[in-house]
């Protein structure tokens, strides 16, 4: 496991959003290990490369194609094509939920493929389902103000979920992109306003 301090570095890189650190670091195992490769697909599907990713992809594939890990690689690819490759990624969650127990992340990873596929329904009654198991998971309130704002119900309808993520998870990566912009657009206002 000479490779696990690459992974544990390129993870702290790809969690402070340094993707090219995070690639450079993973660059440099010589071990053909599914972590690798799979925080290698991560990265490459925050850049947009998919093509890349899906080559990274084939080689978990060979390596192992029924680990689990490659399965969830594969349906993260899955949903970054979309079309019916995102109902793949729903059926590849679904089958690891019956296979274990449903948590939240593998329903959010549901209701995201139902939001991929434009299944605003679908993706709300999963989002429930997923807010009984964990009703405190970001990635559950994350996916219910989209799919609020999806189904055209407007952005109020998704201020308590919005609420509870700035109270309890002010450090997540959706609510810094959102005050990010909400700055941004607090100082164009501003500078208009004069």
């Amino acid at each position: 496991m000479a490779w696990l301090p690459n992974v544990l570095l390129a993870s702290c890189y790809f969690h402070s959003n340094d993707i090219d650190s995070a690639l450079r670091t993973l660059s440099g195992v010589k071990v053909d290990a599914l972590e690798v490769r799979a925080l290698n697909i991560q990265c490459l599907l925050s850049l947009d490369r998919v093509d890349l990713a899906r080559k990274e992809l084939k080689k978990m594939q060979d390596l192992d194609e029924d680990a689990t890990i490659t399965n969830l690689a594969s349906a993260w690819c899955s949903m970054m094509v979309g079309g019916e490759k995102s109902q793949d990624a729903y059926y590849t969650f679904q089958d690891m939920a019956d296979k274990t127990k449903s948590t939240s992340i593998l329903l959010n990873g549901m209701a995201t493929a139902y939001l991929c596929q434009a299944k605003q329904d679908e993706a709300d009654g999963t989002i429930s389902e997923a807010l009984t198991v964990d009703d405190n998971c970001p990635e559950t309130l994350v996916n219910a103000i989209k799919n609020r704002f999806l189904a055209g119900k407007g952005v109020e309808s998704g201020a308590r979920f919005l609420s509870e993520l700035k109270s309890n998870h002010s450090d997540h990566k959706y609510m810094r992109d959102y005050n990010e912009k909400e700055e941004l657009f607090d100082r164009l206002a501003k500078q208009y306003s004069s």
